[in-house]
């Protein structure tokens, strides 16, 4: 039995060798760059050719959903506001409607009582029960009108916001292009200023398909921004593969509620080319990695 083993031994441990190479696969770490991209970038306009009366806000200022950026012209539509409102106040013609009707019923009962008694006419007890109508539809008219006014009240005031131009997003002032006293909107093409969206911020990538088959959505990845460490979290990875480069794009989002991250740094992702999962290896070079199984 001894000299059997020993007869075996010379070509068992090499091949004992060779299936524990092949047994741990090899798999290389690829990085893939791009450049960190606002989350929104807005430019604010109107459809109205008018002129800015007055800029709120300079380049690089921070602003909310709702801040006031700059008012339009609104001296004629105040004056018109004033008038409409003066007007929806106006009752003389609702308070002389309202007595009239009073008059005409107490006329219609009066005569009313009279006919009981053979003291009043037919013909009368109907012009009396013509003139309440008449005098009640002249009611509703004075009150159709005092509401028409308030309406146009409210018409004006609708358009007095539509010159005061707001910010629809929390971001940054970027660029601003106009000055007080142009003129913008109408055929102008060229916005009054833009703001830009800086947290959080998009990464976008461009990956194979057979890296990105392994990525999932709300996944968080480890990124590399400017020499620093931060995660990012899988918002979108698009379903078709692109024609022209066959990648798919994956879009990213960063947190930065700190502004720690400016937009345009570079932005690197390490992904094992075989499984698909994160590296954090900082070099940007490829070298092999462990073979951890795809992400969940």
């Amino acid at each position: 039995m001894n000299r059997l083993f020993s007869r075996h031994r010379a070509w068992l441990l090499p091949a004992l060798i060779i299936a524990l190479f092949f047994s741990v696969r090899p798999c290389y770490a690829a990085t893939f760059e791009t450049f960190l991209e606002p989350a929104k970038v807005v430019d604010i306009s109107t459809p109205y050719r008018d002129r800015i009366t007055v800029i709120h806000v300079r380049e690089n200022d921070p602003v909310h959903q709702g801040t006031l950026l700059a008012e339009l012209g609104t001296v004629v539509l105040k004056a018109q506001l004033a008038q409409a409102e003066r007007a929806a106040r106006f009752h003389g013609k609702i308070d002389a409607a309202r007595s009239l009707v009073t008059m005409r019923r107490k006329k219609l009962r009066m005569l009313t009582a009279l006919k009981k008694t053979g003291n009043a006419r037919p013909q009368e007890l109907e012009s009396a029960k013509t003139e309440l109508a008449i005098a009640r539809a002249d009611l509703q008219s004075a009150l159709e009108q005092q509401q028409l006014k308030k309406a146009e009240a409210e018409v004006i005031k609708a358009q007095i916001k539509e010159k005061q131009l707001t910010s629809p997003i929390d971001g940054i002032v970027v660029t601003i292009y106009k000055q007080e006293a142009e003129l913008i909107g109408g055929s102008d093409p060229q916005p009054l200023l833009t703001i830009a969206q800086l947290d959080p911020l998009h990464a976008v990538f461009h990956l194979p398909p057979e890296a990105a088959h392994f990525l999932k959505n709300k996944k968080q990845v480890p990124l590399l921004v400017a020499g620093q460490q931060v995660s990012g979290t899988i918002d979108f990875i698009s379903p078709i593969i692109d024609a022209q480069s066959g990648t798919v794009t994956v879009r990213l989002i960063l947190s930065n509620t700190d502004h720690s991250l400016d937009s345009g740094s570079r932005c690197t992702l390490v992904l094992n080319t075989t499984t698909g999962e994160p590296s954090h290896d900082r070099t940007g070079t490829e070298k092999p990695a462990t073979d951890q199984g795809p992400l969940q």
